[in-house]
């Protein structure tokens, strides 16, 4: 039976937000200001909120993480829902909730890894940044936790990571850290496991721009060199670590890749040095690509229905923003959304809607405190929580809840 989310006032408006990572949990927070009587409906194809902040978000950086409190407090508030374990496109259609709401804002980032834009071997070890961060994550979609085993098997002891951006600084730091460099993290030690992440001993990051133009923040480098038994080296000069390191990482600057390729059971990253004009070659097990992350295609949308459509976040700029960034664009978000909804007719249903179509167990917000209760109660030692990294064992939390027999 599907579980009873609906029951709004249909005279209020009615705004659906899809996604609820940092993007749609602010624009949630504006449009609470803005029109407090509106009901606002926070669908997500995952079992938890918080998206990126979940997921995506280093799972050494807590602080960063716990701006999640402030979320929680908005899905706390009257007239918002949460909408879990429903996906847009496979559950129910962007035309289906624009039939249903007087505004639908769309929120859902930019999920997948940008390519790499040259020639792989196809026997070549390459993995993107963002899911290999998803999968330390504990994210029970990662294609890492799929059911080809070859996807999570060890990365090796070397490691070409491709970009020179903050994620890039989070692959480097995380993959040099040891257990307990993780006291205080949430990061999945099974994960970790598979990957066999603390033999890795050697790193190298290729950057196409000079190192003048770097795109990491200082204290990303900071935190990366001051690792215990971390060395760091940037175009072959020693900034950090003294003697014979546990993990040596070397920055290459201004090398414009050409092609991985495959050899002896490893794989070549092959370049130009821009400075020298002179051919340069990276060999390794696994390459990490960390250039960006592109959105999902859009579902189509019945041009005949005229309920208006909002972008915000990644899915309006098509760039990765931080937090800051992230509230900012939401609130600009809102405001559209509420100057539009105050010249026009307000008379959909909203989540009423579409609950015939809702799958047959959707999460709602009280379900999420549950996962969230559980998680932190089985955390591991050193750990402030121990996630769930599959969808099962979060239905079956919930069900235990309702004392229902799983």
């Amino acid at each position: 039976m599907t579980k009873t989310v609906a029951g709004q006032n249909a005279r209020h408006a009615e705004v659906a937000i899809v996604g609820a990572g940092p993007s749609g949990c602010y624009t949630a927070i504006a449009l609470r200001r803005l029109m407090p009587d509106a009901a606002i409906t926070v669908f997500d194809r995952r079992m938890t909120p918080f998206g990126l902040l979940r997921y995506g978000v280093a799972a050494d950086h807590q602080g960063m993480k716990n701006v999640a409190r402030q979320f929680d407090r908005v899905f706390a508030s009257p007239g918002v829902r949460f909408v879990g374990n429903t996906g847009i496109g496979r559950d129910l259609s962007l035309t289906d909730l624009h039939a249903a709401f007087d505004a639908v804002v769309v929120a859902t980032g930019l999920p997948n890894d940008r390519p790499i834009g040259i020639a792989v071997h196809p026997d070549a070890r390459v993995l993107g940044a963002g899911e290999l961060l998803r999968f330390i994550n504990a994210d029970p979609d990662s294609v890492l936790r799929g059911a080809d085993a070859d996807s999570c098997r060890p990365l090796g002891e070397s490691v070409v990571v491709v970009g020179a951006g903050n994620v890039a600084m989070d692959v480097a730091r995380l993959l040099s850290k040891t257990a307990e460099d993780l006291v205080g993290s949430d990061v999945d030690d099974e994960a970790r496991a598979a990957l066999e992440a603390e033999n890795v001993r050697c790193i190298d990051i290729v950057a196409r721009g000079p190192r003048d133009r770097v795109r990491w923040d200082a204290a990303m480098l900071r935190e990366l060199c001051e690792l215990p038994g971390v060395g760091v080296s940037i175009d072959g000069e020693q900034v950090a670590g003294d003697g014979e390191p546990r993990v040596a990482v070397n920055v290459h600057f201004a090398v414009d890749t050409r092609a991985v390729d495959h050899r002896d059971g490893r794989a070549v990253l092959t370049g130009i040095h821009s400075a020298s004009n002179t051919e340069v070659e990276f060999v390794a097990d696994t390459v990490i690509t960390a250039i960006g992350f592109v959105a999902e295609s859009d579902a189509p949308v019945d041009p005949a229905i005229g309920t208006q459509i909002f972008r915000v976040g990644g899915a309006e700029s098509g760039v990765l923003a931080n937090l800051a960034e992230n509230r900012a664009a939401a609130k600009k978000a809102a405001a559209q959304v509420a100057d539009a909804l105050s010249v026009r007719c307000i008379s959909k249903p909203g989540l009423a809607g579409v609950e015939h179509l809702l799958p047959a167990r959707v999460v709602d917000f009280a379900d999420w405190r549950i996962i969230d209760d559980a998680e932190v109660a089985r955390a591991r030692p050193g750990r402030c929580r121990t996630k769930f990294n599959s969808r099962k064992e979060m239905i079956d939390v919930v069900r235990s809840s309702d004392g229902v027999l799983v």
